[in-house]
């Protein structure tokens, strides 16, 4: 992966996995658009049913090679401990100026898991004290300018989708490279919700029925909360003929 610092699209993901299950089809496309792309994962998922520490960095560093990504780096948070207070904050603030991204994507804040709607809370909180002038730390000042809600466990109904039909199969792969945690032939210790049949097909449904929903094959959906400015509508909305 690249070193230089600075990037395009930084996405904080509460377990390595959760980044590409819910915008590794929006990664991928950026990426070839062009920009740079980072993952941050909060903790080190130590506390999966399934596989262990060493096991998950390993299948971790497949995914980010499947995904381009020019960083990844692990914030090393307690695994179902994810809180909001300045502690934690000034760890994300430390890494947001570090990479100065344009656009950051953190997840929905409502979901089964409470790292996910704990990571959700500590984000938005962080992003906002990250812009601050008096907020000193080593670094720079820096706010992102877009922030984007990706979809885990809890569906919400989205501001926009992302036609990811070029890139499913790719997004597909970097999530098989957990293989100590989603459904395949390799043995797992406990029988978990997302290690079953059941929830990969959930999944798949899932971009089928949102890519049906913006006329294409596969789709990944998104909230903002900001309002969406379209200035021709006319060409904007081509794509529903």
């Amino acid at each position: 992966m690249n070193n230089n610092t600075a990037l395009d699209v930084l996405v904080f993901s509460p377990h390595p996995d959760d980044g590409e299950l819910g915008c590794g089809g929006l990664l991928l496309k950026l990426k070839d658009k062009g920009y740079r792309t980072g993952i941050a994962d909060m903790t080190r998922a130590e506390m999966s049913s399934n596989g262990d520490v060493e096991t998950r960095e390993t299948e971790t560093e497949e995914a980010s090679r499947i995904l381009k990504l020019d960083i990844r780096e692990n914030l090393g948070f307690e695994d179902a401990g994810i809180i909001s207070d300045k502690n934690s904050q000034t760890k994300v603030i430390g890494l947001i100026r570090k990479y100065r991204p344009e656009m950051v994507l953190i997840p929905y804040y409502r979901d089964r898991h409470p790292d996910h709607e704990n990571t959700s809370r500590l984000l938005k909180d962080s992003i906002f004290i990250s812009g601050l002038v008096k907020f000193e730390t080593d670094k720079e000042y820096h706010r992102p300018s877009i922030i984007l809600n990706y979809m885990l466990q809890y569906e919400f109904k989205p501001d926009f989708i992302v036609d990811i039909s070029d890139c499913y199969k790719e997004k597909s792969k970097a999530i098989a490279a957990y293989r100590s945690q989603f459904y395949n032939d390799a043995e797992k210790r406990v029988k978990t919700h997302i290690a079953s049949k059941h929830f990969f097909d959930v999944i798949n449904n899932r971009h089928h029925y949102m890519g049906l929903k913006i006329r294409a094959e596969f789709g990944e959906p998104y909230c903002i909360e900001n309002s969406i400015k379209i200035d021709d509508p006319i060409k904007f909305f081509k794509y529903l003929k």
